[in-house]
């Protein structure tokens, strides 16, 4: 079994562990932090960040976009992808480096995923639409046939993309929100019909 190396001690790292022992195919051999605040999780330790760990097997464990791009621009590993088994990922579609897909997820056909990516649980992701790096889908979210989404966006919990729409680079889109138009870089949305609340710095 190949030896992989997880990058972030937070809530995140527990999925994270899980699904890529569920595979299989590689084994969890430490965590690293900047800042470690715990010795281990689900019985992997927790080690300081050290440049000696950069040319190994790793998966970024962090959530929040923004930091997860700051961390795998600082390593130089390899980074493989994990898709859980009860997730439907169609043969024409392709998810880039650092992915991972939780559970009962649907990526339809010729869908493009970028480099450490989130698919979180139950996200459907339809068909022609293409996904850029360092964006987080999440819990239950629905993306529509044809959309493109921006570099480091999130999509909320919930939360319903309708087709064909262009959504920005470092949008943020509230859970439960229905977006019906085009969303601009940069721009908080929620509702329904979601609406621009406000602009973040880029």
């Amino acid at each position: 079994m190949k030896e992989i190396q997880i990058y972030g001690s937070g809530g995140h790292s527990y999925a994270v562990i899980e699904l890529i022992r569920s595979l299989g195919e590689y084994t969890p051999v430490r965590i690293l932090d900047d800042n470690p605040k715990v010795k281990s999780i689900l019985n992997v330790p927790v080690v300081l960040y050290s440049k000696k760990y950069n040319t190994e097997a790793t998966i970024i464990s962090i959530g929040a976009n923004k930091p997860r791009k700051l961390v795998s621009e600082k390593l130089n590993g390899t980074f493989p992808s994990f898709t859980h088994t009860s997730s439907v990922v169609y043969p024409s579609s392709r998810i880039g480096k650092g992915c991972v897909v939780f559970p009962n997820s649907v990526i339809d056909a010729d869908v493009i995923i970028g480099d450490f990516c989130i698919i979180n649980n139950n996200a459907t992701v339809s068909h022609n639409a293409r996904i850029s790096n360092f964006v987080h889908v999440a819990i239950q979210a629905s993306i529509a046939g044809g959309v493109s989404i921006g570099e480091g966006t999130i999509v909320g919990a919930g939360s319903v993309i309708l087709p064909e729409l262009k959504i920005g680079k470092w949008v943020t889109i509230g859970a439960g929100s229905v977006v019906t138009k085009n969303i601009p870089d940069n721009a908080v949305v929620y509702g329904n019909p979601a609406k621009i609340i406000k602009f973040q710095n880029e």
